[in-house]
């Protein structure tokens, strides 16, 4: 075996298939190993818990995972006004596939409970027909099937048409309306009304819920996580910490968005929930900020904003949370971890992966039909140059060896000739046998792989109370590896591909490193959308 893998290494291998082997192993890659293999790199931090005081008796042994997902924002034809029909399609299927891809990978942690930190679907504040918003609602849900029935919990985004609170492992997890409580605020400040005053006059609204819940939040002993979309209001230029990509959360109103909840909402907010974590959305990047709780004495709490789970939302790497909980009657430390877990950069693999080797492809393919077309072309000066003798004698050899008068004796030796005499006449010592002879075909290393094809390889094995035995022919492996990734002059297709010109060596070439690499990712695709 050993010397059939030293004889394929030894032969000269066909650029086009080094390609083709070179772009499928980075097509499965890219296209799905690199997603598993990031999420492969987050751990739920239940490692920092470790400290907890969980009673023997309790039947808690694990904490409970939170799997927090910000903006997915699922795309439609509203999503980019203007862009061709035919593009926007394209981009669809592009940004749904990478996050269905995302997803799967995800799923591998095997969540406890998921929450949706608003803006699910990109265009669902716009008025749309019943069949048109449950196709899109049903896009949504393929993207993000659950495996398992596991709760799973949606608060409303300013793209988005939700509201409430929920005890998850101890923890009062208080889900907020953003959007509706900006709205809400708006009027109150216009007519200068107090939050108590508007609370008792607008029961059911965002500000009233926030303002019953807090007088319960305010006597219960379990912590308060509140998970709102849109941002707390901060001091402009605030620092966000080392994992955002660019910039910081700049307070701002456009049309149906609002950056930040404003100064005397947010302290309404914090006054009111006393909350022992902030998770929010919006934002689309990473941000971690401490604020200050009103009447606390300096106490503090961290607000994350947590990354968006799509690609097409403006950030180079997408991401999630991972939240670890404890039941909080344990102890009296912090019983909550999180931490951020970041999603592959497909931008980055389309334009630093993809397109580089599409260049490097196209540069080795012409550089390898340029030597190919000028070594054809000294071939035939050679030929040219020689004169009559050589014609005469090539054409006399050739007439022989069609005559089959001719016999062949084997090798002992790689540099041996293979002498050629009539059948009708015995040998002649004294005949000079040069006339008779021509070079064995092949190189030598091709020589040594066929010796090599002889060797074979047994095992012996008792399989259902007999003694069996299985043979390893090497080739096998030289008939399948050789002829598909080496050139081999006694294969009609490369002896026509050798003869082949320039420009139809090239594309001919292109075709056939792009064909397996084309069917390879439809199959991918194909594969993401079941």
């Amino acid at each position: 075996m050993s010397s059939v893998l030293s004889s394929l290494i030894r032969l000269r291998p066909r650029p086009t298939n080094l390609l083709r082997l070179l772009w499928c192993l980075l097509l499965v890659w890219y296209e799905i190993g690199t997603f598993y293999h990031h999420v492969s790199q987050c751990t739920w931090p239940d490692s920092r818990l470790d400290s907890l005081d969980v009673p023997e008796a309790s039947n808690v042994t694990e904490p409970t995972h939170v799997l927090l997902v910000a903006d997915p924002q699922i795309l439609d034809q509203r999503s980019y006004p203007g862009r061709d029909p035919a593009l926007m399609w394209l981009t669809q299927r592009i940004v749904d596939m990478n996050m269905r891809r995302s997803w799967r990978a995800t799923q591998t942690l095997h969540p406890d409970v998921v929450v949706f930190l608003g803006d699910m679907m990109d265009g669902g504040r716009f008025a749309m027909s019943d069949p048109e918003y449950e196709s899109y609602y049903n896009r949504f849900k393929d993207i993000f099937f659950m495996k398992k029935d596991i709760p799973v919990f949606y608060i409303p985004g300013n793209h988005d048409i939700g509201l409430g609170n929920s005890e998850i492992a101890n923890h009062s997890f208080v889900m907020v309306n953003a959007p509706g409580l900006v709205d809400e605020d708006n009027d109150r400040a216009m007519k200068g009304v107090s939050y108590a005053r508007w609370a008792a006059a607008m029961p059911g609204g965002p500000i009233e819920f926030v303002y019953s819940t807090g007088g319960h939040a305010g006597h219960s002993e379990t912590p308060t996580i509140l998970l709102t979309h849109i941002p707390l209001a901060r001091p402009e230029g605030s620092d966000c910490g080392p994992l955002r990509e660019k910039w910081t959360i700049h307070q701002g109103v456009g049309f149906g968005y609002q950056n930040t909840l404003s100064d005397e909402a947010s302290e309404f907010v914090l006054q009111a929930l006393k909350p022992s974590a902030i998770f929010s959305g919006d934002d689309h990047d990473y941000c971690g900020y401490w604020h200050t709780l009103p009447g606390s004495n300096g106490r503090t709490v961290k607000e994350v904003s947590v990354k968006s789970f799509s690609m097409a939302m403006g950030v180079k790497v997408p991401g999630f949370q991972l939240l670890s909980l404890f039941p909080a009657s344990y102890s009296g430390k912090e019983s909550f971890q999180d931490i951020p877990c970041f999603l592959p950069n497909q931008n980055r693999i389309y334009l630093s992966i993809y397109v580089p080797l599409v260049f490097f492809s196209l540069l080795s393919l012409l550089v390898s039909n340029f030597h190919r077309v000028k070594a054809l072309d000294n071939s035939q000066t050679y030929w040219n140059s020689s004169g009559t003798d050589a014609m005469e004698s090539w054409a006399e050899g050739r007439a022989y060896l069609d005559a089959g008068a001719w016999r062949a004796t084997t090798p002992t030796s790689i540099d041996e000739q293979v002498p050629l005499r009539k059948v009708s006449e015995a040998p002649n010592e004294d005949e000079d046998d040069e006339a008779y002879s021509l070079p064995v075909p092949g190189s030598s290393a091709r020589r040594a792989f066929a010796r090599s094809r002889t060797c074979s390889k047994s095992w012996s094995f008792i399989l259902w109370g007999r003694r069996r035995h299985m043979t390893l022919d090497s080739s096998c492996l030289s008939s399948v590896l050789s002829p598909f990734f080496y050139q081999d002059g006694r294969n009609p297709m490369d002896y026509r591909r050798s003869r082949a010109g320039f420009f139809r060596g090239v594309f001919r070439d292109v075709f056939d490193v792009a064909w397996p690499a084309l069917v390879l990712f439809v199959l991918l695709a194909w594969w993401t959308f079941l």
